[in-house]
Parts: structure tokens; sequence; C-alpha cells
């Protein structure tokens, strides 16, 4: 039996899609985000304070968001779970943005400590941001996430920051390879959450 080049090429096709599904799914905005709070917040603040912050980002923006995504995948308002469709998120974005408004009122009337509040406030800075510029282009809100944690991790640890930066581009490749986003919308949510990212830890 001779070497079939079609079947390996078809192969090695959905063996990168399945790895490109995955990649995605890990870092998906949800799950990335959430972790994230939770390992930075056991990392830089006293235990019972990390794990109220920790529930309130579940509780007041994961579980809300998850809850609302299903729903209207349900009933056929969105096309997939990450509403990657530039129209549909012209409704996403005004929800998600008040989900955040909320916890930084929370965060702001409990006096929680000032880093929370700050970073609160620039995260739902860069979400206003995501959805004007929605209006006229989708950019990548999975990499806009991505690049707001690494300023983050690049303050805290140089190597580290190397590790997740790698995991970040392939979180771009994914979505690129997917057809979910042209290159130019993946720069343009890499600038912005990048940008907003700094500003929550040098402003």
């Amino acid at each position: 039996m001779g070497f079939d080049r079609a079947k390996a090429i078809d192969a090695m096709g959905k063996r990168s899609n399945k790895i490109a599904n995955l990649i995605s799914i890990i870092g998906h905005p949800l799950m990335l985000g959430t972790v994230y709070v939770i390992f930075i917040s056991f990392y830089e603040l006293e235990q019972n304070t990390a794990w109220i912050i920790s529930g309130l980002i579940i509780g007041l923006v994961t579980v809300p968001i998850i809850i609302h995504n299903w729903i209207k995948l349900k009933n056929g308002s969105y096309s997939n779970f990450d509403v990657s469709d530039q129209q549909e998120r012209i409704g996403f974005y005004p929800f998600t943005i008040a989900l955040f408004t909320v916890c930084f009122f929370v965060f702001f009337y409990f006096d929680f400590p000032k880093i929370v509040v700050k970073t609160t406030v620039f995260f739902t800075l860069m979400l206003c941001c995501m959805a004007v510029i929605n209006f006229r282009t989708k950019a990548s809100l999975h990499l806009a996430i991505a690049l707001f944690i690494a300023t983050k991790i690049l303050s805290l640890s140089l190597p580290l920051a190397f590790i997740y930066l790698a995991f970040a581009f392939l979180i771009g490749w994914s979505r690129w390879y997917l057809g979910r986003h042209t290159q130019e919308e993946l720069l343009i949510g890499s600038i912005v959450g990048g940008f907003c990212g700094w500003l929550a830890i040098f402003f």
C-alpha cells in the first residue's frame, strides 16, 4: 500500500483543528480570566480577601455570562458560545460592562485593596474600548484579555511572562486558524488589552 498524501494532509488538518479548538477553549476569556483572578488574588492578597474576590468574580461575572450566553445560544440569538459574530457582540458588550461596573461598586463600597479597584476600572475601560471598536471591526476579546493579563505577569516574573506570552501567541493562532478572527482583529485586540493592562499596572 502506497503513501496516500491526501489522507495524510486531511488527518493533519483534523489534528490541527482539534489542537486549535483546545487552545481556544483553554484561552477563552471566561476560563482564562477567572483562573487569573483566583491565582493573582491568592498570590498578592490576604487569604480571606482572595476568597471573597474570587467568589464575587465567579458569582457576579463568570456565572452570569455563562447563563446569559447559554440562553442566547439556545434561543438562536448567538451563533456560538464565543459570541464571535460582530453584530451579536453589540448586545454582549453592554451586558458584560454592566457586570464589571457592579463589581467596581462592590469593591469600592466595601473598601477592597486599591489594586483590585484600579484593575477593575481599567479592565472595564478595556471592555468599553472593545465595544466602541466593535462598531467598526470585531477585535479579538481572547487576545485583549490575554494581553491585559500578560502585563501583570510581566511585572511578577520575566521567565513566567515569556511562557505565558508563548501561550498567548498560540491563542491568537487558534483564533486565526479556526477562522474566528483576521490578523488585523487579533492585533487590535492585543494592543487594546496590552495598553489597558499597562495602565492598570503603572497608572
